[in-house]
């Protein structure tokens, strides 16, 4: 439906541009990165204000498609800086606010949005989405300690620079492992799309029954870092055990979503799925930080962020062509079945890392000693 295709839009550009999006985050200043991707984003923003004065789908679906590819630019690097701007005790913490931040957008934004719409219509609202991005620019540029500590790359090629990230990953496969954990969470993501179809057609709740479920979703993702970090202690093997069952628990969760009788029931369902994806999301991000130099940490961050997208996107088409071809229901039971199977088969791949003795967050052992296996 047209729900899960304007939130394919809003992902697939990122996939698509992350590959040059982490070689810019490496290879330029990042601060003038972020400036010039939220600057950028206020033109798409304001179309949406056309796009919606002129009734025109084709222009709304090209504005947020563009600020979705400005995005791929921007989110990546935001992560690769953290461990840069505070000391390595407070970078969990820092990244958990972060993404916590995430879900307050949503929990709370929903209904700030809803309110503004109402009373002053949807072209105003856009307006102040606009807005956000100027200010974001004006917070960035006010940020005097070194996004950066690791050298710029060499000017090379794209596939190049890739390569290089490649080899490193091959290396080490607690990357690896970091990398792909998102995806588990993004396969089952296209039920998030069916969110209005469940609100409008199964619980007869109107558009408020939709900002009550988005609300739900947002107040998961911003719980779920928190308890993520509270569970995972900072300790490398326990991390790893509590990203995998975090799939594992935004799968369960959505699974139960075709038997709520109401409101209540399906908004429990719905948050408790995102305190697993909220947790997965930025435990796995800080893995990632603690054991990527900064000299590569922006290409990891963007292709991380990539493939994420990539997975949330497929999703959300799968998603809304199996509403149509087998009902909600089923397309539901798809979704978060196909989200267990993944979280459960990471965790037996990764059990020679969170089952073994060493650290698998430790720096890679020195020559002459036994390395780490590729796996």
């Amino acid at each position: 439906g047209a729900p899960a295709l304007v939130f394919a839009f809003a992902v697939l550009p990122v996939f698509l541009l992350a590959p040059l999006a982490g070689v810019v985050a490496d290879r330029f200043d990042r601060r003038r990165i972020m400036i010039a991707a939220d600057l950028l984003r206020v033109a798409p923003a304001l179309g949406l204000v056309a796009a919606a004065v002129l009734r025109e789908a084709w222009l709304a679906y090209l504005c947020v498609a563009l600020l979705s590819a400005l995005a791929a630019f921007f989110q990546p690097v935001t992560a690769a800086v953290v461990p840069n701007l505070v000391p390595p005790h407070e970078v969990s913490l820092a990244q958990a606010a972060i993404s916590s931040v995430w879900g307050t957008m949503l929990f709370v934004g929903a209904a700030v949005g809803g309110l503004v719409t109402g009373a002053l219509g949807i072209e105003t609202s856009f307006v102040v989405n606009a807005a956000t991005f100027l200010m974001s620019a004006l917070l960035v540029a006010r940020i005097r300690r070194p996004l950066r500590t690791g050298p710029v790359i060499a000017p090379a090629g794209v596939l190049a620079h890739l390569d290089e990230v490649w080899r490193f990953a091959r290396q080490r496969k607690i990357i690896r492992a970091l990398m792909t954990t998102k995806a588990g969470v993004g396969v089952g993501n296209g039920i998030v799309g069916l969110l209005p179809v469940y609100a409008l057609e199964r619980f007869d709740a109107g558009p408020a029954g939709i900002g009550v479920l988005l609300a739900a979703r947002g107040l998961g993702a911003l719980v779920g870092p928190y308890l993520g970090r509270a569970l995972a202690r900072d300790q490398g093997r326990r991390q790893l055990v509590v990203i995998g069952l975090s799939i594992v628990a935004y799968a369960l969760a959505y699974a139960a979503l075709p038997w709520a009788g109401g409101m209540a029931v399906a908004s429990l369902c719905v948050a408790t799925a995102h305190l697993g994806g909220g947790a997965q999301w930025v435990l796995s991000t800080h893995g990632l930080q603690v054991t990527t130099p900064d000299a590569v940490r922006g290409r990891v961050m963007s292709l991380d962020f990539g493939l994420a997208t990539l997975a949330i996107g497929v999703s959300s088409l799968g998603a809304g062509a199996a509403a149509e071809a087998v009902g909600l229901v089923a397309a539901s039971y798809l979704m978060a079945a196909a989200a267990l199977v993944y979280g459960a088969a990471w965790l037996v791949w990764t059990r020679d890392l969170w089952a073994g003795e060493r650290d698998p967050f430790a720096p890679p052992v020195a020559a002459g000693t036994p390395a780490e296996a590729p796996g």
